[in-house]
């Protein structure tokens, strides 16, 4: 890569950057809205939450979309309290289709944070630690791994991608995974969501049962390599 090439990565990577901040703090409403949509999902407020996306009225449906992906890019912020808050809202169905977009666009973002702004960003959000670990099962196990932790709920879904975007995974191949091994999750966790306060017992029993199919799926990894004939990353 040429100098100049390199001048204009580094100057469009600062740039956006410098985008986000500017919107952060100067376009009405948009650090309000990060701030209280965060609040409510790291307090797991179910009401306070059902009601902040309600305030948006027609906009609703992409309110619930954007937060979805916003807290894909805050550490220690489950993004199931979206996916059932939002089947309580829009009925399961719709509910799923919103949950789903809003998970697949922020997992792209992260993954695409990460090939942009390396490790050394990274890392201020991830312990290296895992990203360690993730480099590992990546490099080991290639696009197969992805989907088998999007199968998982108790996996973190930020650690993820942003693992496989600091790998040669290609971005189509990330996002197909992504696409396909979150959709048992979030519909399952949307059915249940309908009737919030009387499925405890019953999202413990999914959560049991997706970890055992993704545990199932890792044991027999290797053959669905196979049968599916993906490549691993190097």
């Amino acid at each position: 890569m040429t100098s100049s090439k390199i001048t204009y990565t580094v100057l469009s990577r600062i740039g956006v950057l410098g985008l986000i901040v500017a919107a952060y703090f100067y376009l009405p409403g948009v650090q309000q809205f990060a701030i209280e949509g965060i609040t409510y999902l790291q307090y797991r407020n179910f009401h306070g939450l059902r009601q902040f996306i309600l305030s948006y009225g027609i906009w609703a449906p992409l309110t619930s979309i954007a937060l979805m992906a916003l807290q894909s890019l805050v550490p220690l912020v489950p993004g199931i309290i979206i996916t059932i808050t939002n089947a309580w809202i829009f009925g399961w169905q719709y509910g799923a289709l919103y949950s789903w977009s809003g998970a697949l666009l922020g997992a792209v973002l992260d993954f695409w944070i990460a090939r942009w702004y390396g490790r050394p960003v990274i890392e201020r959000f991830v312990s290296s630690k895992y990203l360690t670990f993730t480099d590992s099962f990546f490099k080991q196990h290639g696009i197969i791994a992805v989907f088998v932790t999007r199968l998982v709920p108790i996996v973190p879904f930020k650690v993820i991608s942003y693992g496989a975007g600091l790998t040669r995974l290609t971005c189509c191949k990330f996002t197909t995974a992504t696409a396909i091994g979150q959709t048992p999750a979030i519909v399952l966790y949307s059915i249940l969501g309908q009737n919030l306060f009387h499925n405890f017992k019953a999202v413990i029993a999914i959560t049991s049962l997706l970890i055992a199919v993704g545990l199932i799926f890792y044991y027999y990894r290797n053959t669905i390599e196979r049968y599916l004939t993906f490549p691993k990353e190097k």
